[in-house]
């Protein structure tokens, strides 16, 4: 297990960015449905990838931080599922052609909380709307405890209508933790639900965990990698839990108490990483895993590997169109995001106008910085000449200070520049959002407080 002294973790661990985004969402603002409509109007040939959000969940889990909403009512989401119709309806009209798509992703809340037959309105609404290509990856978030029911059929049925990754939410199999989570889910089922996968023929099975829960030590931990590792799934994405009770309230009732220290939970990460690694995993980015000879470890080999609001990703798609609440999208060199209240986006979408009402519209410096974040959170290094050429500027230059802020850091050992790259180091591939943070225009000292910390 990888040591990192106790007083360079303390210095490190603060509020940054996970930097799915660059500029982030708290520096975007209000922005006019007009201008998402003009740069939907100027898409052009090349694939694009869409993005649905299913908010609707169950019963709340305590950790969450993603934008939910609690229903029991079969009939707000199938009112949900009449204006997802409509939105596609709209955005397609805005775009004035049907364009190839080569990436699909579901997400929440939870997808699956919606029918068979509601999904098959959605997909055929697609279908006539978009052209998915042939090789285009249809992914989709799924809670194992709702398709384990009825002997997988709603999953078979996610199969047969496209689906060919999925995405499973374990975070942790240990009782205690879920029940301080309020996430009760047995092992049996996430082993069930994964194996009815396997036999369906999903082409890449994910497991999400969460290190850093209430009660989680690194003894039951690493309890919990042992049986995900006997698994054996083609991806595992390990996240810190982000506790942002500021913007989700409902993590108040997750006392701090509970939590393990920050040492603790940087020891649960370093075994686990150790761990997933050791059973002839990559490593990719941050917080994902890969079987070596997954497309996704192939891509960080072949320094192909991109990142988006979905995590990484193999396709080198630029465009994101988004649909639902809260959804996030990137078109033409800008964010866009949906309204976050229901009502209102049903409002929007009566009155014929899109739900978009915040972004940011990047400059020419955001997309320069944009560049820069992306290739060190994707490949931990940058090449100073593809840098150059790209923006016909000298990288050592134009980031001068940039450079001077990150002396500490070198000399911690954690990176190292040098006059033809910027290159992250093994020990530094663990507070890579530290080094991306230099590069943040916007992340002013004393100002980044409404951030997850970075351990």
């Amino acid at each position: 297990m990888t040591e990192v002294d106790l007083e360079l973790l303390l210095k490190l661990n603060k509020p940054i960015p996970r930097y799915t985004s660059y500029p982030t969402a708290p520096e975007w603002g209000e922005l006019s449905d007009k201008i998402y409509e003009e740069k939907l109007k100027k898409l052009d040939e090349k694939p694009i990838s869409l993005y649905f959000h299913i908010p609707f969940c169950k019963t709340m889990c305590l950790y969450c931080a993603c934008s939910v909403v609690l229903n029991r009512k079969p009939e707000n989401e199938e009112r949900y599922v009449e204006y997802l119709l409509r939105e596609i309806d709209l955005v397609r009209e805005k775009i004035g052609k049907r364009i190839k798509v080569s990436q699909v992703h579901f997400g929440g809340g939870t997808p699956t909380k919606l029918t068979a037959k509601q999904f098959d309105r959605i997909f055929a609404k697609i279908t006539q709307a978009f052209e998915i290509e042939e090789m285009a990856e249809v992914a989709i978030e799924i809670d194992p405890r709702t398709v384990c029911e009825d002997e997988a059929q709603k999953l078979a049925h996610l199969r047969a209508l496209g689906f060919n990754r999925v995405s499973f939410g374990v975070q942790d199999i240990n009782k205690d933790v879920q029940e301080a989570v309020k996430r009760r889910q047995s092992y049996e089922v996430t082993r069930d639900t994964f194996f009815h996968a396997k036999t369906l023929g999903f082409s890449s099975i994910n497991i999400d965990l969460i290190y850093g829960l209430p009660f989680q030590t690194l003894q039951t931990f690493q309890e919990t990698i042992s049986k995900i590792v006997d698994l054996s799934p083609d991806r595992v994405a390990l996240f810190s839990y982000a506790k942002v009770p500021w913007l989700k309230p409902h993590q108040k009732a997750i006392k701090d108490e509970t939590l393990p220290t920050t040492e603790e939970k940087f020891r649960i990460y370093l075994f686990a990483r150790g761990a997933l690694k050791e059973a002839g995993y990559q490593a990719i980015g941050m917080d994902h895993f890969a079987k070596k000879n997954d497309e996704l470890a192939v891509a960080f080999h072949k320094k192909t590997l991109q990142r988006n609001f979905q995590g990484y990703t193999v396709f080198d798609v630029e465009d994101l169109v988004s649909f639902g609440i809260t959804s996030i999208g990137y078109v033409q060199g800008s964010y866009f995001q949906n309204i976050k209240e229901l009502e209102d986006y049903y409002k929007l979408l009566d009155e014929n106008k899109l739900p978009a009402n915040r972004g940011k519209i990047l400059s020419s410096e955001d997309h320069i910085r944009r560049f820069v974040i992306q290739r060190l959170m994707c490949r931990f290094e940058l090449e100073k000449e593809e840098f150059c050429q790209k923006f016909m500027r000298n990288f050592d230059q134009h980031f001068e200070q940039e450079l001077h802020a990150l002396k500490p850091l070198i000399a911690d050992g954690l990176v190292e520049d040098s006059e033809k790259r910027l290159q992250v180091t093994s020990q530094g591939e663990l507070f890579i959002r530290n080094i991306a943070s230099h590069f943040d225009l916007y992340l002013k000292k004393g100002e980044n407080s409404k951030f997850s910390q970075s351990v």
